[in-house]
């Protein structure tokens, strides 16, 4: 059981989607795994109502799935559930880098920090750590790369639909990379994007960024 004064700034809900949340992504909950809410409620020492509460939010999040009388189960996401994920993540990012370009949005900070970004994915990937945690650790920092740029672009109902779906493209992306186990070209595959996004180039920073995502993408 976790102790009880570590949820102190935090309402239980929250405390209940975090838990939840990062069992899926670490791959400890599978997908189609039954969620026990008496066993999540014991390991966090608090009642089932903030699970319930915190199901429900991952509900929305499309992390899971709830069956009425049979109860909550990880979402497993199918290669149709992953291919309409990426077209939408697609369209909407092209949109986003014509309005950067545009609207001149990314100064020579802007680049650092993604530059920054790119280096710690690769030393990550070079790193010792075993796979899994290698994996978990680059999606976090791939995650915030492109969340960086959604968020520069000023166009907050885009952002908003990205935002709702960046969960369920972290889940997409930890399935790629499992597939292909090449840790290495995430990281590498987002140079060019900084390279064209740097040089005002909007066509070939789209070109790059369907390029790093069909990279991973499942046929």
């Amino acid at each position: 059981m976790i102790a009880q004064t570590s949820y102190q700034t935090q309402s239980l809900k929250d405390v209940a989607v975090d838990y939840l949340t990062k069992k899926i992504m670490t791959g400890e909950y599978k997908p189609n795994e039954k969620i026990n809410e008496v066993q999540v409620a014991n390991e966090l020492g608090i009642s089932r109502a903030p699970i319930r509460e915190g199901i429900k939010e991952l509900s929305s999040q499309g992390l899971v799935t709830q069956i009425p009388r049979k109860g909550t189960y990880v979402v497993e996401l199918t290669e149709k559930d992953i291919h309409e994920i990426y077209q939408i993540r697609v369209s909407l990012e092209n949109c986003i880098i014509d309005k950067i370009v545009r609207d001149n949005k990314l100064k020579e900070k802007d680049f650092k920090f993604l530059e920054k970004k790119i280096e710690t994915m690769e030393e990550i990937a070079s790193s010792d750590d075993d796979f899994n945690s290698k994996k978990i650790k680059i999606n976090r920092e791939d995650i915030k790369f492109h969340k960086y740029i959604w968020e520069k672009a000023d166009s907050p109902r885009r952002q908003e639909i990205l935002f709702d779906l960046h969960r369920q493209l972290q889940m997409a992306m930890l399935f790629d990379t499992e597939m292909t186990g090449d840790l290495k070209n995430t990281a590498e595959t987002h140079k060019d994007i900084v390279k064209y996004l740097r040089a005002g180039d909007a066509k070939n920073a789209k070109t790059a960024l369907v390029d790093h995502i069909e990279m991973y993408k499942m046929k």
